[in-house]
């Protein structure tokens, strides 16, 4: 399976022009929808170090209110959150999404979020065990 897998994740990480904040802003919504600490501790700290807001993360991960951010993070973020939680979004969060990454961009980032909902669930099965140096908090239930 990992070998099928692999190209997908090859194209996101290499060949998809999607900013490297917007691919680690996928990860981490994923992870938090999937409740997967391995996934979240593999790609907040990066998330962090790509752009995203130390109050994005947190409030993500804590699934508190969303603090103002930048347009070309409010929209993709809105987005992603209805996504994982309702499985559809509404034309207007579908419209705002587009406009900012473009239909490929939209694409994509669907997607990416999708592949890191793959890895989140296979995780999650096979109970992954953290390392030992954790980069961020363990998510709160």
């Amino acid at each position: 399976m990992a070998v099928r897998v692999n190209q997908l994740s090859e194209y996101l990480g290499e060949q998809s022009d999607l900013p490297e904040k917007i691919k680690r802003l996928a990860a981490i919504i994923a992870a938090r929808s999937m409740d997967c600490q391995f996934v979240w501790n593999a790609h907040a700290a990066a998330g962090r170090r790509a752009g995203l807001s130390d109050a994005l993360v947190d409030a993500i991960r804590d699934r508190t209110q969303l603090p103002p951010m930048p347009a070309d993070e409010s929209a993709v973020v809105n987005y992603g959150l209805e996504l994982t939680s309702t499985n559809k979004v509404s034309q207007e969060t579908f419209d705002a999404a587009r406009n900012q990454l473009g239909v490929q961009g939209l694409v994509e980032f669907t997607t990416t979020m999708g592949y890191f909902r793959l890895l989140a669930i296979d995780a999650n099965a096979c109970t992954i065990d953290l390392p030992d140096l954790l980069t961020e908090p363990v998510l709160p239930n």
